[in-house]
């Protein structure tokens, strides 16, 4: 059955540094494809999707991927569209040494809205 919904998270690192993907999951609906982002991932140049969807309309969606700079700390980018309500997104940095973050939800208003996450030098 194909989804109904979903929330796509593209992160772009357009940095000097390598950042990799330490940790991602679900706090509910599922991974496109049953595909989870793999850990280890060194994310380059173009935006690395990952899509999190629902084959209901009344399924919640939500979850967050931890990502880690080669130069410490961490990037933690959270969404979530609970049922019934708006879709949320964010990117925060905890202890980030030269890099900056931008995150922006846009297409807020239909059934498959995006987090766009930028990671740029500071």
């Amino acid at each position: 059955m194909p989804a109904v919904r979903s929330i796509t998270v593209a992160i772009r690192n357009d940095s000097q540094q390598d950042v990799m993907i330490a940790y991602s999951q679900l706090t509910s609906g599922d991974w496109a494809n049953g595909s989870p982002p793999v850990p280890g991932t060194v994310l380059g140049g173009e935006a690395t999707i990952v899509v999190n969807e629902a084959h209901s309309a009344f399924t919640a969606l939500g979850g967050s991927m931890t990502l880690t700079p080669a130069s410490g700390g961490t990037v933690t980018v959270t969404w979530a569209w609970p049922r019934g309500m708006g879709v949320f997104g964010t990117a925060t940095g905890l202890s980030l040494y030269g890099l900056a973050l931008t995150s922006i939800v846009i297409n807020g208003q239909t059934v498959n809205p995006q987090l766009q996450v930028y990671i740029t030098d500071s």
